[in-house]
């Protein structure tokens, strides 16, 4: 079976992992990904592990997750030769996928009106941190900073009292390369009824705001926000985290809680506490939430968590593990749902797989990430250069 992206060409002028990541997700799917990368150490997210290693790991994760399946090209852009050679790439392929700044791009002669003169049909995908207009779009932009802090996501969830929370690593930049992917797909469906490539931009900062976006329209509508709150003093005690006797918590959500709250009541083996007076109605539990999360703190702490999800579970009752990552790579509900793939060339070695799946376009099975500069001869050569060419290019020092 055909993949879908088959025969597509996407060319990365990019770094780090929001703008490449939407490059990852089409590699997934066949395309054949060219990763520019500049002479020396190359893209920096290749070193970005070096810095500061997991202990006692030697692979570089970050790497390994995001340039699977992609060809590495080293090209020097500020030379004239460099230059030449992406042009003639350029001339050739369907996707460009950059997150340069503006500035940047003008110094470069990458523009979207210089590229769409050298590709009509090429689709321009331009990644930001904040955007293309405005005083900040010269600004670096990374997701801890533009999608996490500035969206208000930061903010919005800490609990009364408590500390900001950081971001994990990549935590915004992968949800906005799928954003960017999206924008890509719908830029090809186009050119399949114009004949003509288009631009596609997407920001970190829109991304947050979209994540962070119901919170956003409450203020655009003016509407009172709730106070931060911690698990004690959230008014609503059946949408909070408990622990079990062995300190492991999960997450309870009652979303239909009229129907559910006798129910779920059984399950605890408190079915007194739905004929309570201070918690019958889904008001009353709202005002007396702090007595009714006192209560359920004790009742959980109990039983291990364990005990706990198989009681729930039986009574389906809805709720989430509040897991480790350690425990994420062996949940075998993960396995099952296609979550991680292996390595087609790394035996038993497995990578977070790009979350969308299509019954009739399977994706390829992940190859491991190329060297740097690993397909300088194969690229050239598919451009048709000759071994003159080569030479003279090799001399100039384009190659690094």
């Amino acid at each position: 079976m055909e993949n879908l992206f088959s025969g597509l060409k996407v060319i990365e002028v990019a770094s780090f992992v929001f703008a490449p990541g939407a490059g990852t997700v089409m590699s997934d799917f066949g395309a054949d990904v060219i990763h520019v990368e500049p002479p020396g150490i190359g893209d920096p997210l290749r070193v970005l592990y070096k810095l500061k290693p997991l202990p006692e790991c030697e692979e570089n994760y970050c790497w390994m997750l995001d340039a699977r399946n992609k060809k590495s090209l080293v090209l020097d852009l500020k030379k004239k030769q460099g230059h030449t050679v992406l042009r003639d790439l350029l001339a050739t392929a369907d996707v460009l996928i950059t997150n340069y700044q503006p500035s940047v791009l003008k110094d470069l002669n990458l523009t979207y009106e210089t590229v769409k003169e050298i590709n009509p049909r090429i689709i321009f995908a331009h990644a930001t941190g904040y955007g293309e207009s405005g005083d900040e779009v010269e600004k670096p932009g990374y997701d801890a900073t533009a999608w996490w802090a500035r969206s208000g996501l930061m903010d919005a969830v800490r609990p009364a009292g408590g500390e900001l929370a950081l971001s994990t690593a990549a935590m915004g930049d992968h949800p906005s390369s799928m954003a960017l992917f999206g924008g890509i797909s719908a830029a090809l469906y186009a050119r399949e009824k114009t004949g003509l490539g288009t631009k596609v931009s997407s920001s970190l900062a829109a991304n947050g705001a979209w994540s962070n976006s119901i919170f956003i329209q409450a203020a655009l509508c003016n509407a009172k926000m709730y106070p931060p709150t911690s698990q004690e003093t959230s008014s609503n005690a059946m949408l909070n985290h408990y622990a079990g006797s062995d300190g492991r918590s999960f997450f309870l959500v009652l979303v239909k809680e009229a129907e559910e709250f006798a129910q779920f009541c059984t399950a605890i083996g408190r079915s007194e506490l739905a004929t309570d007076p201070r918690f019958e109605q889904i008001q009353d539990r709202r005002t007396n939430s702090r007595q009714l999360v006192e209560i359920l703190n004790k009742v959980f702490s109990e039983k291990p968590l364990s005990e706990w999800r198989r009681i729930l579970d039986e009574h389906s009752i809805t709720f989430g593990i509040i897991s480790t990552v350690e425990e994420v790579v062996e949940d075998p509900q993960m396995h099952a749902a296609g979550v991680f793939q292996e390595f087609s060339d790394l035996p038993g070695k497995k990578v977070v797989a790009s979350p969308i799946a299509m019954a009739d376009y399977p994706k390829i099975s992940p190859v491991s990430p190329p060297d740097l500069g690993e397909h300088n001869e194969e690229i050239l050569n598919q451009l048709g250069y000759s071994e003159e060419k080569k030479t003279k290019l090799r001399k100039a020092g384009i190659f690094g």
